[in-house]
């Protein structure tokens, strides 16, 4: 457990820093992979990224708000008289398939702003979306959040932790996350090789991820995430992303195959 990194007295959030981590190494990518991708500007890059990263943001504090608000209306006396929990509960937490959505969505608005090649971009940029979750799986680590089911053998305690319990083992389910990610990542890379250009390397990821995170929910320990009759907030929208998906396939094949 780590959850802070104190720098000149200074009590810096590891969570944040590992998030910071996996933007450079991103980066780095985007850097290498240019060379494949020449018809993409510099400029469009920096600028997508950029309003990306504010979207992300904006998306995962919103969702986890929604995720929390039957908790702050279930506690609302108690919170009233406790403003500093209230506080804390509001500027604390994101989720991430708010983040997701939301980056997706920001950089899609300036994609088509500037009538840019949108299968291009997508298949350009794809592999940093599991690349950067990994890394933010690990700094979930170190916070002590999003952690798995309670468990003597294979469990550990998170005694620093800041986002669970510190004092009953946990199995560090976030460890598994971030090398899903990581896996997810290759994944990504070599299906995009291989279908370059075509703009299916980010619905390719999102069909992937979404499974992988229905099954994944199952592991976890943290109740408040959001139970909904008997599934979590995130594999409802696993569900719901799987059918849009999927619909989205089924219509474009229908157009493509010429009629009988």
């Amino acid at each position: 457990m780590f959850p802070y990194l104190t720098v000149f007295g200074l009590d810096i959030p590891v969570y944040w820093l590992c998030g910071l981590a996996g933007g450079a190494v991103c980066a780095v990518l985007l850097f290498v992979r240019h060379r494949s991708f020449p018809g993409l500007k510099q400029v469009d890059i920096t600028n997508a990224a950029a309003l990306g990263a504010v979207g992300m943001i904006l998306g995962a504090r919103l969702l986890y708000l929604v995720t929390m608000l039957p908790v702050i209306l279930a506690n609302r006396d108690y919170l009233r008289e406790h403003g500093n929990v209230l506080k804390d509960l509001l500027l604390n937490g994101m989720v991430f398939y708010g983040g997701l959505f939301g980056f997706l969505a920001a950089v899609q608005i300036y994609l088509k702003k500037y009538r840019l090649d949108t299968a291009c971009f997508w298949d350009y940029a794809a592999p940093c979306l599991p690349l950067f979750h990994a890394f933010g799986r690990i700094g979930c680590f170190c916070s002590g959040c999003c952690y798995g089911f309670e468990s003597e053998r294979l469990g550990m305690v998170f005694s620093h932790s800041i986002g669970g319990p510190a004092d009953r083992p946990f199995f560090p389910l976030q460890l598994v996350g971030s090398a899903g990610e990581f896996c997810l990542f290759a994944a990504v890379l070599l299906f995009e090789r291989k279908h370059r250009g075509q703009g299916k390397a980010v619905p390719f990821y999102l069909a992937v991820y979404a499974v992988g995170r229905f099954i994944y929910e199952f592991f976890r320990g943290d109740e408040i995430r959001g139970i909904y009759a008997g599934l979590s907030l995130s594999q409802w929208i696993s569900l719901a992303l799987l059918v849009t998906l999927l619909v989205r396939y089924l219509t474009r094949r229908r157009k493509t195959v010429p009629a009988a």
